[in-house]
């Protein structure tokens, strides 16, 4: 039996290869491959998901060698009745788990062939990302968004667990490097020796600048660890994406220096009103203002939204002192 821990790191297409694993299941397992998903509650349904995860990392040196045999006893029994003898978890919190997981690893080990499979990707690409997962998106720490500089300093500490694992089990760890000219999911199949089609969208694209920013001014507001689904409850039905670009408006709707060739390309219909009706515009073509700076547009728009703002306010302060009046007289109509 060949159990395979997928372990990580975060943002390495991680969440990519665990959407291919579970949508080639069926295909894994008549290549004689097991996924057992993301979490260890095969051992007990309290471990299950992000919120039981912390319960099994919390367990104890012994605790953790009696979940590896435990672990090997629940594939023994998986093997027996499906046929499968090779099995894949994947979860890239394990890696941060170092210290914690050794023990369950060392157990492990003595009872399946046991390989860890981790990525590694350059960190001038993973640290904006991470910053902008862990510190943008999902604001895992108390207190305002702080600065890049200020995050990357500290998450750049991660790539530290390589040589610890690297040291712990030499053995069994393969680190193969996460790169953009390759599909992540491909190199697991190749790395695993199996067919393994990708998974058709991709999964957790980066929040593109703007939306970065709108997340950054209103996470920063919120005192605690902030979930993304804070601000998408708060903005509820806003699709940001589909928000027109003001330059892309301005060169596409407010430019109409095409009249002229457009007029010219009509031109049987004026040369009728002509000859027809005695109608005849100028032969000089009418001068035509040219499309506005999008700049300018930009800053007269702020000023708009700065009086939609000050009137709005006003109408909520009214409906303010309308709901406390009504309150102050309950039963009263």
């Amino acid at each position: 039996m060949e159990v395979i821990l997928h372990i990580g790191m975060g943002k390495t297409g991680t969440s990519s290869i665990q959407t291919a694993l579970e949508q080639n299941a069926d295909a894994l397992r008549r290549q004689g491959v097991d996924y057992l998903g993301m979490w260890f509650d095969m051992l007990d349904p309290a471990f299950h998901g992000l919120s039981g995860q912390p319960a099994f990392f919390r367990s104890e040196p012994p605790e953790m060698q009696a979940h590896a045999r435990r672990f090997a006893d629940v594939l023994a029994e998986r093997e027996r009745a499906a046929g499968c003898s090779r099995f894949i978890l994947s979860n890239e919190g394990i890696y941060g788990q170092v210290l914690t997981m050794l023990p369950f690893v060392e157990e492990l080990r003595r009872h399946v062939r046991l390989r860890l499979l981790a990525y590694v990707r350059d960190p001038h690409e993973w640290l904006p990302s991470a910053y902008s997962q862990w510190s943008i998106f999902h604001k895992n720490y108390e207190g305002p968004v702080r600065p890049f500089a200020e995050m990357a300093r500290q998450q750049v500490k991660v790539y530290s667990g390589f040589q610890v694992w690297g040291e712990a089990v030499p053995d069994l760890l393969t680190v193969r490097p996460y790169l953009k000219q390759k599909n992540v999911v491909e190199d697991v199949a190749e790395v695993l020796g199996v067919a393994l089609a990708p998974p058709a969208k991709r999964r957790q694209a980066r929040v593109t600048a703007d939306e970065a920013a709108l997340r950054i001014f209103y996470n920063t507001r919120l005192p605690g660890n902030t979930l993304p689904g804070i601000f998408d409850g708060a903005f509820e039905g806003l699709n940001l994406r589909a928000a027109p670009v003001l330059a892309d408006v301005a060169a596409r709707m407010l430019d109409y220096r095409e009249t002229d060739r457009i007029v010219d390309e009509a031109r049987p219909l004026f040369d009728y009103l002509r000859t027809r009706f005695g109608i005849d515009f100028p032969s000089e073509h009418a001068e035509i203002d040219p499309p506005p700076d999008p700049e300018a547009l930009r800053r007269r728009l702020t000023e708009h939204l700065l009086q939609i703002v000050m009137h709005q306010a006003d109408r909520i302060t009214a409906l303010e002192k309308a709901v406390a009046a009504l309150q102050a007289a309950p039963g009263e109509r």
